[in-house]
Parts: structure tokens; sequence; C-alpha cells
């Protein structure tokens, strides 16, 4: 039929048509919701999930391209009208608390784990996001855990279950603390690089462009943590290790609670968040590029020598993670050090930096207990030509093999338990039980111990005593280990790059056998029950690459006489970036003994010096000389007594090459003994391999 055939046909065709358009014009109907509806509606809002609507029949033309869904990282493709993440506040953290904070929690059997949990929503979240990979959702060690895979807690969320799936949906969307997906107005296209945030000091590349800081646009809410930082990618194709493992691995050999630099305050024990709270100790938030985290690595103030040198591939990942420790609240746009035209935008966020995470069990320096107890060990065996002048394989120069490590240590600390624990556990040489005070983000810091304690006299005090030119269990003045029962207080306080400690300390002393016995410093200490008691302090300071001591201690001895032996130390680590210096290091002492009282002519004391100095051709490799004089029982008011001298006064050289791979340390070593009187046949040399674990 035509329209224009008939006009009442037309008519009715246009009241058609408006009565069509007023139906459309109006709302539909608010359907009335049951009860069971209403409660999965407040279910929904509490999780931080949206209702899903059932989708409409599909139109005839696709939408448009930025409406598309984006597929999730980890290759499995999108479904068109997924609802936005779920709320880690609100969805996961619930779940969290329920499953895993019975053992992970602090004094919980997996308080040593990766994992330990607080109750606080935004503390957990920062030690929970490490273990996600929001580029292979379904490999997340989060997920991998918690469905049986590699862990002694069984199976809280199976791999075929709602939980697990919840997770999973969690960390597609970007793992993020309130849920809803990462918003992006830039076409699909390559993945981008995180713009970085402003530093106060020169980005390193990896460090600034692959560590996972979020850009202006994605920025977490201000306190909140942001996102852990990613290793860096490795050239060899294998995962960069993170930044717990890499300290454990370059420094823990020395810095343990039992090692070589157990006084100083920078402990490693295996606890993740015990390490983590040492190292941002050492972090400068003014000059995060001069933390001394940064310099010790680089050799300087360090009695180690290099660990992380400049070509080190590890050392990008450890500037990636003091920078964000360092990170300011606002970045002021002058700090930055790039052009303007590249410079990002200040954002005022306070972007966190992660926890240090725990290595993996094979890569991790010493052995995790429970209750979080460590152990781990030194030990070596040495080669030596002994008991010849100038040729030690002459006759009557003898052979022997000797062990002078073998010490095996069970410590405890904990960021969160100010209480710890050191023993020696083979020989029981040493053993402290100690508690820590100030730090976490104070300028000061105390720690207070006491057992058989390693007694803080000189730069290193525990195998490294220098004095007379020999060094650990050679050395022939003080003890090889001088730990005995008593107690010491270190207070620590550093400002920039100027530290100041001082250690005091109240210990089991000396005494003579009769009035006029010569002292013995090596073993003439008093009875236990009969104890003579010491007091003695030690001053350190330290600023840029030189450190400096000072120490003295007062003991009575009996029969109206008394000690005072005082020793002063000092240190030059290697000055990075100068020509030439950059590759030596040096450290001089002397001390002397006093012993006075008990009548005319029995005064006396003892003196020893050392000089050395290192040359570091690479990081990995040491040449050393180091030289020294000894007397023993020389007359007080005069330099040297003729009158006294003896095989016991001697001059000392020692030539030594030295290697550190991995745990290993070997050494080749020459010494050379020059008595002052009656030359005796008594230098030596050693081949040596020194393991640490």
């Amino acid at each position: 039929m035509r329209l224009g055939a008939d006009p009442r046909a037309v008519t009715a065709l246009f009241a058609t048509l408006a009565v069509a358009t007023v139906a459309r014009a109006e709302p539909p109907p608010v359907k009335k919701q049951t009860p069971q509806e209403r409660k999965r509606q407040q279910l929904l809002d509490e999780l931080g999930l949206e209702r899903v609507e059932p989708s409409p029949a599909p139109s005839a033309s696709p939408p448009p391209a930025a409406l598309e869904p984006a597929a999730p990282p980890d290759g499995t493709p999108a479904v068109r009208g997924a609802p936005p993440g779920p709320s880690f506040r609100h969805a996961i953290h619930p779940m969290l608390a329920q499953a895993c904070a019975v053992c992970h929690r602090a004094g919980g059997p997996a308080q040593a784990s990766r994992l330990v949990l607080t109750g606080d929503v935004a503390a957990d979240y920062a030690s929970v996001r490490p273990l996600v990979t929001t580029s292979a959702p379904a490999s997340s060690p989060l997920l991998l855990k918690s469905s049986g895979q590699m862990h002694g807690g069984g199976a809280p969320w199976p791999a075929d279950g709602d939980a697990h799936a919840r997770v999973l949906a969690w960390i597609a969307k970007g793992a993020r603390l309130d849920g809803g997906a990462i918003a992006s107005a830039a076409p699909a296209g390559p993945k981008e690089t995180p713009a970085r945030p402003a530093a106060t000091h020169p980005p390193v590349k990896s460090a600034a462009d692959d560590v996972g800081v979020p850009a202006p646009d994605e920025a977490p809410a201000p306190n909140v943590p942001a996102p852990p930082l990613e290793a860096p990618p490795s050239t060899t194709g294998a995962p960069a290790p993170d930044v717990h493992e890499l300290l454990m691995d370059a420094c823990a050999g020395c810095h343990n609670p039992r090692g070589p630099a157990a006084p100083t305050r920078f402990l490693l024990s295996g606890d993740a968040a015990g390490d983590d709270a040492a190292a941002r100790r050492l972090v400068d938030p003014a000059a995060p590029a001069r933390s001394p985290l940064l310099r010790k690595a680089e050799g300087e103030l360090h009695g180690g020598g290099v660990v992380l040198g400049p070509d080190d591939p590890r050392r990008a990942r450890l500037e990636a993670w003091v920078a964000a420790v360092a990170a300011p609240a606002v970045a002021p746009a002058p700090a930055s050090p790039l052009p303007a035209s590249v410079a990002p935008t200040p954002v005022a966020v306070a972007v966190a930096a992660p926890p240090l995470l725990q290595p993996a069990p094979h890569a991790t320096p010493g052995l995790p207990l429970a209750a979080g107890f460590f152990l781990d060990g030194r030990f070596d065996l040495n080669y030596e030509r002994q008991r010849f002048n100038g040729d030690p394989w002459a006759t009557g120069s003898t052979a022997a093999l000797r062990s002078y490590h073998h010490f095996l240590f069970l410590s405890r600390e904990s960021a969160s338990d100010p209480f710890g624990l050191s023993i020696e556990m083979l020989t029981l040489q040493f053993w402290e039980a100690h508690a820590r005070f100030g730090g976490h983000g104070r300028p000061w810091r105390l720690v207070v111990g006491g057992g058989k304690i390693v007694v803080p006299f000189g730069a290193e005090p525990l195998t490294h005593q220098s004095y007379g030119g020999l060094a650990g269990f050679d050395q022939r003045l003080l003890p090889a280990i001088w730990a005995v029962e008593g107690a010491a207080a270190r207070f620590t306080w550093e400002r920039g790059r100027f530290v100041v400690t001082d250690d005091a300390f109240v210990v089991r002393g000396y005494a003579l056998s009769r009035a006029d016995a010569v002292l013995n410093l090596q073993n003439d200490f008093s009875s236990p029950d009969d104890a003579r008691l010491g007091v003695g302090n030690r001053v350190g300071v330290a600023w840029a690459c030189a450190s400096a001591w000072y120490s003295t201690y007062l003991n009575g001895l009996g029969f109206g006489r008394r000690l005072f032996l005082q020793a002063a130390d000092v240190t030059i680590a290697r000055p990075r970036g100068v020509p030439v210096l950059g590759h030596f290091s040096a450290g001089a002492g002397a001390l002397r003994a006093d012993v006075s009282g008990g009548g005319p002519g029995l005064d006396y004391y003892h003196f020893g010096s050392y000089f050395q100095l290192r040359y570091h051709p690479t990081d990995w490799l040491t040449v050393q000389y180091r030289q020294g004089l000894k007397t023993f029982d020389n007359r007080r008011g005069l330099i040297v007594d003729d009158t006294r001298l003896g095989p016991d006064d001697m001059s000392t050289h020692n030539f030594a090459v030295m290697a550190r791979v991995r745990g290993f340390t070997f050494t080749l070593a020459y010494f050379l003994l020059f008595e002052k009187a009656g030359e005796i046949p008594d230098d030596f040399a050693r081949a040596s391999v020194a393991y640490d674990f």
C-alpha cells in the first residue's frame, strides 16, 4: 500500500510513532529485589565487585576498540563485560587473615618466611605484593604456595576453588589495594615503561627504567605503599636476584651477628624483616647516591674492601632499591637531574620501597630454621711451611695442615622483636643475648647485650687484631678471640655521612699470679670464682672514606698493680673516583699496655703496631703488604730498653694475595719475622681456603 493513497493510514502511522517515542522516554519500571538479591548485592559491595548484568543481544556493528576489554597479562582471553578487579582491602585481606595468619604472623611457625601478616591492611599489602606477578598471574608465588605447591601448610586455596579464582582475578587486574582495573587512555600497543619519579641523584639504567615505579596517573593514594620494585631483567636471560638475596650473598659472610663485622651497625641475620630494617638505616634520604649502604659496597669506610663494583650487574638493583627508599613525599622539579623537557611532573605521593625479599633456600648463605633462628658458619683449611729463614723448602722446615676457623653460629634477629641471640655452637667461644633500642628513622641506635661477649676493643675485634703486624690467630699480643663473660652497650649516632659510635663494656678482666709476674695479655685472665672486673670504652668516628677508633681499658691486677690498655686505629678505604688512589686502601694502628704499681722497677709496658696497604686491581682480587713491631716487657720511661730485648721483640712483614669468589676465600701468604735479639727460624708460608655459608 502506498502512503499517499490513504490519508488515514498516514495519520495512523504518525500516531503510532509518537506513542512509541513517548514510551521510550519514560524510565523503566524499578524491579523489586528479592531478599536473596539484596543480600547478594550487599556482599558484592563489601568485596568491591560489581554485579554483572546479562549481556544484551549482539548488535550488527562491533563496539569501538577503545571499549574492548584488555586481555589479562597471562595471555588468557578477555571476557567482554568482566567486572573490575577485586579489592585487596575488602576481598583479599579477609581471606588472608582467615587462611594464612595463623602461621604467617610474628611469632608463628612461618614468621621466617617471605609472608608475615600484621593485621594492618597497608602493611600486609606491602608484604603480599612481592608475592604476585602481574605479568603471569597464575605463576605468582602467592597462588603456587596457597594451592599447595612447595608449601608446608598444605593447600588453603585449592586451584579449583573459588578463593583461588578470586585471588587470580585480583592479580590479573593489577593487584591493586582497592581494586579496579588499571585505567589507560592510550591505545593498545607495546607495553610502555612507567614514568620515573623525580629523584635527587642521576638515574641508573635498568634501575630507573625497570623498577616498576607507578606512573603519575597510576600513583597510589598518599601514605599507601607503592607496588614493590621488580628485579631488572638480566642480560643472561635468568631473573636477577632480589635485594635481600643480593645482600646475603655479598655481605652476610662478615655482617652477621657472629662475623668479623658483628660490632658494626649493619647486621644480616637471614630474617627478611630484620635485614630490611638494617639496610634502610644505611640509606640517606637527602643524598641517596651517597647513602652509606652504597658507599660501603664501593669500599668507602669498609674494611672488607669492594663488594659491588661499578661493573657489577647487581649494583643497579641495589641502587634502584635505595632510590625508592629515599624517594621524598613531594619530589621538587629543580632536584631532578633530567632535562626539563623529559623530567616527569612532580607527584605528591609517598613512594615506599618494598621490603627486602627472602631469597630462595639454595641461594641463601646459611640455613633458616624455625622460630626465626638462623644457622651459618665459617671453616678453613691451611697448608703451611714453617720454621725456615728465607727458603720454605730448605732442610729443617716443616709442613703442617691447620684449621683455624671451625665455627658454627646460631642466631636470632628480627625487626619485630628487639631481643636477639647469637651463639658459637661448636666450641662456645662466645655467646650473647642483646636488646635494641632506637633506630626506625631515628638518628641514634642503642644495643645492650651480655654473655660471653666479644670485647669491643680495636678496629676489628673478632679475628683481625693486627697489633704486632700479625692478624687473626697469628698475632701474639691479645687473645686470638678476646671473648669473656661481661656486658656491653653500643650507642650509634648518624648524621649524613658522619657517624659516631661509642662502646662501653664491663668484663671479667686480667689478674697476676704473683706480684713480680709479667702479664701475658693472651691468657692471664682472672678465675671465674675470683673475677677482677675490667672496664673499657671504644669511640669510633667515620666520615667519607676515613674511619678512626680510640680504645681504652682499665683493670686492677691485684698486689697493688693495675693495667691500662689503649689503642688507636685509622683506616682509609678506597676513595672511589680518585685516579690511582681509588684502587688502594690502608690501615694503621698501635697498642700500648701499661702495667704500673708494685714498687720501683716493676713498671713496664707492652707495645704493638701495624701498617697495612692493600691494592685492589679488581673487586674480587686483593694484594696486601702488612708490617708491624712488637715489644714485650719494655721498661716504662724508655722507648726501647736494650737490656730486655729477646725473641718476643720483633718486626714482621707479610705479603699476601687474596681472592674471594662467592663464599670461598683463597689466600697465598708469606710471613717474615725478624727478632730483635736471638734470631730464630720462624718464618712461614701459607696457602689457605676458607668457606663461609
